[in-house]
Protein backbone atom coordinates (compact mmCIF):
# COMPACT_ATOMS: atom_id res chain seq x y z
CA UNK A 1 0.00 0.00 0.00
CA UNK A 2 1.10 3.96 -0.78
CA UNK A 3 2.70 5.25 1.81
CA UNK A 4 1.44 9.26 2.34
CA UNK A 5 3.40 12.01 4.13
CA UNK A 6 1.92 14.71 5.41
CA UNK A 7 4.69 18.07 4.85
CA UNK A 8 3.74 21.08 7.16
CA UNK A 9 6.20 23.37 6.93
CA UNK A 10 6.96 26.66 9.50
CA UNK A 11 9.05 28.77 11.64
CA UNK A 12 10.93 27.73 13.92
CA UNK A 13 9.26 29.43 16.35
CA UNK A 14 5.62 28.36 15.52
CA UNK A 15 6.83 24.71 15.68
CA UNK A 16 5.75 23.68 18.92
CA UNK A 17 2.42 24.95 18.40
CA UNK A 18 2.06 23.18 15.28
CA UNK A 19 3.55 19.54 16.44
CA UNK A 20 0.94 20.18 19.52
CA UNK A 21 -2.00 21.18 16.70
CA UNK A 22 -1.05 17.88 15.13
CA UNK A 23 -0.92 15.36 17.76
CA UNK A 24 -4.45 16.38 18.59
CA UNK A 25 -5.69 15.83 15.48
CA UNK A 26 -4.55 12.25 15.46
CA UNK A 27 -0.96 12.23 14.32
CA UNK A 28 0.70 9.46 15.45
CA UNK A 29 4.32 10.44 14.95
CA UNK A 30 6.64 13.60 13.68
CA UNK A 31 9.84 13.79 12.06
CA UNK A 32 11.60 16.76 11.60
CA UNK A 33 13.71 17.48 8.69
CA UNK A 34 16.84 19.86 9.37
CA UNK A 35 16.77 23.40 7.85
CA UNK A 36 16.48 26.76 7.99
CA UNK A 37 12.72 26.73 8.53
CA UNK A 38 10.67 23.78 10.55
CA UNK A 39 9.79 21.09 8.78
CA UNK A 40 7.34 19.07 10.24
CA UNK A 41 6.57 15.05 8.80
CA UNK A 42 3.80 12.67 9.83
CA UNK A 43 2.79 9.87 7.70
CA UNK A 44 -0.48 7.68 6.61
CA UNK A 45 -1.85 4.96 4.25
CA UNK A 46 -4.04 6.72 2.33
CA UNK A 47 -4.55 10.13 1.11
CA UNK A 48 -8.23 10.26 3.14
CA UNK A 49 -6.67 9.54 6.74
CA UNK A 50 -3.68 12.15 6.37
CA UNK A 51 -5.95 14.40 4.89
CA UNK A 52 -8.01 14.08 8.08
CA UNK A 53 -5.52 14.87 10.29
CA UNK A 54 -4.39 17.59 8.57
CA UNK A 55 -8.23 19.28 8.43
CA UNK A 56 -8.44 18.87 12.22
CA UNK A 57 -5.31 20.31 12.80
CA UNK A 58 -6.02 23.56 10.50
CA UNK A 59 -8.76 24.55 12.03
CA UNK A 60 -6.98 24.43 15.69
CA UNK A 61 -4.26 26.51 14.41
CA UNK A 62 -6.22 29.04 12.16
CA UNK A 63 -8.00 29.74 15.82
CA UNK A 64 -5.44 30.74 17.06
CA UNK A 65 -3.48 32.05 14.07
CA UNK A 66 -3.80 34.89 11.37
CA UNK A 67 -3.88 33.74 8.36
CA UNK A 68 -0.31 34.80 6.88
CA UNK A 69 1.03 32.58 9.87
CA UNK A 70 -0.56 29.13 8.70
CA UNK A 71 1.86 26.84 7.68
CA UNK A 72 2.43 25.40 4.49
CA UNK A 73 1.19 21.81 3.51
CA UNK A 74 1.89 19.14 0.92
CA UNK A 75 1.37 15.43 0.49
CA UNK A 76 4.09 13.33 -0.74
CA UNK A 77 3.48 9.93 -1.84
CA UNK A 78 5.55 6.93 -1.62
CA UNK A 79 4.91 3.68 -3.20
CA UNK A 80 7.82 1.99 -2.21
CA UNK A 81 8.37 2.10 1.58
CA UNK A 82 5.96 1.11 4.33
CA UNK A 83 5.08 4.01 6.24
CA UNK A 84 5.98 2.51 9.63
CA UNK A 85 9.35 2.01 8.70
CA UNK A 86 10.22 4.95 6.77
CA UNK A 87 11.35 7.02 9.37
CA UNK A 88 13.69 4.75 11.25
CA UNK A 89 16.57 5.07 8.81
CA UNK A 90 16.72 8.28 10.16
CA UNK A 91 17.65 7.60 13.77
CA UNK A 92 21.19 7.68 15.20
CA UNK A 93 22.78 7.35 18.82
CA UNK A 94 22.06 10.87 20.34
CA UNK A 95 24.47 11.86 23.64
CA UNK A 96 21.77 12.58 26.43
CA UNK A 97 24.27 13.43 29.15
CA UNK A 98 27.88 13.62 29.12
CA UNK A 99 27.42 10.08 30.37
CA UNK A 100 24.70 8.53 29.12
CA UNK A 101 23.86 7.89 25.41
CA UNK A 102 20.51 6.69 23.65
CA UNK A 103 20.69 4.63 20.56
CA UNK A 104 18.36 2.58 18.79
CA UNK A 105 19.01 -1.08 17.97
CA UNK A 106 18.54 -0.49 14.15
CA UNK A 107 21.84 1.75 14.37
CA UNK A 108 25.74 0.46 14.97
CA UNK A 109 25.98 0.96 18.78
CA UNK A 110 28.58 3.60 18.84
CA UNK A 111 32.12 3.17 21.13
CA UNK A 112 32.33 3.95 24.39
CA UNK A 113 34.48 5.01 26.88
CA UNK A 114 34.79 3.35 30.53
CA UNK A 115 32.51 6.22 31.40
CA UNK A 116 30.33 6.39 29.21
CA UNK A 117 26.71 4.14 29.60
CA UNK A 118 24.24 2.94 26.67
CA UNK A 119 20.54 2.83 26.67
CA UNK A 120 18.86 0.97 23.92
CA UNK A 121 15.91 1.11 22.23
CA UNK A 122 13.45 -0.77 19.94
CA UNK A 123 12.44 1.73 17.37
CA UNK A 124 8.15 2.43 18.14
CA UNK A 125 5.93 5.40 16.64
CA UNK A 126 5.43 6.12 20.70
CA UNK A 127 9.44 6.78 20.93
CA UNK A 128 10.96 9.30 20.92
CA UNK A 129 14.05 9.65 19.25
CA UNK A 130 15.93 11.43 22.66
CA UNK A 131 17.26 14.28 20.34
CA UNK A 132 14.60 16.78 21.62
CA UNK A 133 16.32 19.76 24.16
CA UNK A 134 13.57 19.18 26.68
CA UNK A 135 14.39 15.07 26.83
CA UNK A 136 18.16 16.09 27.68
CA UNK A 137 17.23 18.90 29.96
CA UNK A 138 15.17 16.23 31.97
CA UNK A 139 18.06 13.37 31.51
CA UNK A 140 20.78 16.12 33.31
CA UNK A 141 18.62 16.90 36.13
CA UNK A 142 17.37 13.88 36.67
CA UNK A 143 21.13 11.94 36.89
CA UNK A 144 22.74 14.65 38.24
CA UNK A 145 19.78 14.27 41.16
CA UNK A 146 20.35 10.36 41.41
CA UNK A 147 24.31 10.76 41.45
CA UNK A 148 23.86 13.04 44.38
CA UNK A 149 21.52 11.05 46.47
CA UNK A 150 21.68 7.02 44.72
CA UNK A 151 18.97 4.40 45.86
CA UNK A 152 15.59 6.43 45.41
CA UNK A 153 12.72 5.73 43.40
CA UNK A 154 11.75 7.83 40.42
CA UNK A 155 7.98 8.10 38.87
CA UNK A 156 8.09 9.25 35.67
CA UNK A 157 4.39 10.97 34.36
CA UNK A 158 3.78 10.81 31.05
CA UNK A 159 6.66 8.39 30.34
CA UNK A 160 6.11 7.32 26.33
CA UNK A 161 8.26 4.18 26.56
CA UNK A 162 10.75 4.54 29.24
CA UNK A 163 13.67 6.89 28.42
CA UNK A 164 13.52 9.14 31.55
CA UNK A 165 13.17 5.89 33.87
CA UNK A 166 16.55 4.17 32.20
CA UNK A 167 18.36 7.36 32.59
CA UNK A 168 17.22 7.45 36.39
CA UNK A 169 18.27 4.04 36.75
CA UNK A 170 21.42 4.17 35.02
CA UNK A 171 22.37 6.85 37.41
CA UNK A 172 21.88 5.24 40.66
CA UNK A 173 18.19 4.65 41.27
CA UNK A 174 16.64 2.22 42.83
CA UNK A 175 13.68 1.82 41.09
CA UNK A 176 11.37 3.64 38.67
CA UNK A 177 7.62 3.68 37.43
CA UNK A 178 6.50 5.17 34.54
CA UNK A 179 2.91 5.86 33.71
CA UNK A 180 1.40 6.58 30.61
CA UNK A 181 -1.87 6.45 28.79
CA UNK A 182 -1.04 5.64 25.41
CA UNK A 183 -0.74 0.82 25.30
CA UNK A 184 1.42 1.30 22.66
CA UNK A 185 4.25 3.38 24.44
CA UNK A 186 3.08 0.89 27.65
CA UNK A 187 4.04 -1.71 25.95
CA UNK A 188 7.33 -0.15 23.68
CA UNK A 189 8.51 1.11 27.45
CA UNK A 190 8.46 -2.46 29.08
CA UNK A 191 10.27 -4.50 25.75
CA UNK A 192 13.08 -1.73 25.77
CA UNK A 193 13.01 -2.74 30.15
CA UNK A 194 14.04 -6.22 29.21
CA UNK A 195 16.32 -4.25 26.46
CA UNK A 196 18.23 -2.57 28.52
CA UNK A 197 17.95 -5.71 31.90
CA UNK A 198 16.20 -3.61 33.74
CA UNK A 199 12.53 -5.51 33.97
CA UNK A 200 13.29 -5.73 37.38
CA UNK A 201 13.38 -2.24 38.82
CA UNK A 202 11.40 -0.53 36.18
CA UNK A 203 7.75 -1.00 35.91
CA UNK A 204 5.17 0.88 33.28
CA UNK A 205 1.46 1.55 34.25
CA UNK A 206 -1.65 2.82 32.56
CA UNK A 207 -2.33 6.17 33.76
CA UNK A 208 -5.66 5.01 35.08
CA UNK A 209 -4.09 2.30 37.29
CA UNK A 210 -3.13 3.50 40.72
CA UNK A 211 0.21 4.23 41.63
CA UNK A 212 1.33 3.31 44.86
CA UNK A 213 4.77 3.70 46.54
CA UNK A 214 7.07 6.24 47.75
CA UNK A 215 8.73 8.88 45.51
CA UNK A 216 11.96 10.79 45.86
CA UNK A 217 11.32 12.60 42.69
CA UNK A 218 9.06 13.46 39.93
CA UNK A 219 9.24 13.91 36.74
CA UNK A 220 6.66 15.42 34.08
CA UNK A 221 8.20 16.03 30.56
CA UNK A 222 4.69 16.37 28.31
CA UNK A 223 3.63 19.10 25.99
CA UNK A 224 2.16 22.30 27.79
CA UNK A 225 -1.68 21.42 27.87
CA UNK A 226 -1.40 17.85 28.96
CA UNK A 227 1.00 18.95 31.47
CA UNK A 228 -1.59 21.76 33.20
CA UNK A 229 -4.11 19.07 33.27
CA UNK A 230 -1.72 16.93 34.86
CA UNK A 231 -0.55 19.42 37.46
CA UNK A 232 -3.92 19.78 38.76
CA UNK A 233 -4.50 16.36 39.19
CA UNK A 234 -1.52 14.69 40.65
CA UNK A 235 -1.87 11.30 42.21
CA UNK A 236 -1.02 11.23 45.56
CA UNK A 237 2.06 9.82 45.35
CA UNK A 238 3.24 12.64 43.37
CA UNK A 239 2.12 15.00 45.86
CA UNK A 240 3.44 13.83 48.50
CA UNK A 241 7.54 13.18 46.61
CA UNK A 242 9.77 15.71 47.78
CA UNK A 243 11.30 16.85 44.28
CA UNK A 244 9.12 17.44 40.95
CA UNK A 245 10.88 17.99 37.55
CA UNK A 246 8.73 19.47 35.42
CA UNK A 247 9.33 20.42 31.60
CA UNK A 248 8.36 20.16 27.85
CA UNK A 249 7.26 23.71 27.77
CA UNK A 250 8.73 27.26 25.84
CA UNK A 251 10.10 30.24 27.75
CA UNK A 252 7.04 31.98 26.94
CA UNK A 253 4.85 29.68 29.23
CA UNK A 254 6.78 29.47 32.40
CA UNK A 255 4.96 31.91 34.21
CA UNK A 256 1.54 29.52 33.75
CA UNK A 257 3.70 26.30 34.23
CA UNK A 258 4.99 28.13 37.66
CA UNK A 259 1.28 28.80 38.66
CA UNK A 260 0.63 25.30 38.25
CA UNK A 261 2.84 23.88 39.88
CA UNK A 262 2.46 26.06 43.11
CA UNK A 263 -1.03 25.30 43.11
CA UNK A 264 -0.11 21.05 43.24
CA UNK A 265 1.49 22.38 46.39
CA UNK A 266 5.68 22.52 45.25
CA UNK A 267 7.86 25.69 45.40
CA UNK A 268 10.02 26.38 42.33
CA UNK A 269 13.67 26.65 43.26
CA UNK A 270 15.87 26.86 39.77
CA UNK A 271 15.35 26.66 36.24
CA UNK A 272 17.33 25.25 33.33
CA UNK A 273 17.11 26.13 29.60
CA UNK A 274 18.10 24.67 26.21
CA UNK A 275 17.10 27.33 23.05
CA UNK A 276 13.40 28.19 24.12
CA UNK A 277 12.94 25.49 26.17
CA UNK A 278 12.82 25.37 29.82
CA UNK A 279 12.57 23.16 32.55
CA UNK A 280 11.58 23.65 36.13
CA UNK A 281 12.93 22.21 39.34
CA UNK A 282 10.55 22.19 42.36
CA UNK A 283 10.38 21.49 46.01
CA UNK A 284 7.92 20.98 48.98
CA UNK A 285 8.24 23.98 50.91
Amino acid sequence: MASVRLVVRTTKKLAPLVSEALFLAGAQGLEERPGRRATLVTYGETRQAVSAIWQRAERVLAAALPAQQLPEVELEVDEQEAWRHGWIEHLKPVALTRRLVLAPTTAEPPALGARRTLIRYEPALAFGDGDHPTTRLASRAIEAHYRRAPGGALLDIGAGTGVLSFVALASGAGRAVGTDVDPEALRAARQNAALNGLSKRARFLHSSESVRGTFDLVVINIELRPLLEVLAALPRAARRAPQLLVTGFLASQIAEVRRAVEQAGFTPRRRRAEADWRLLLAEHP
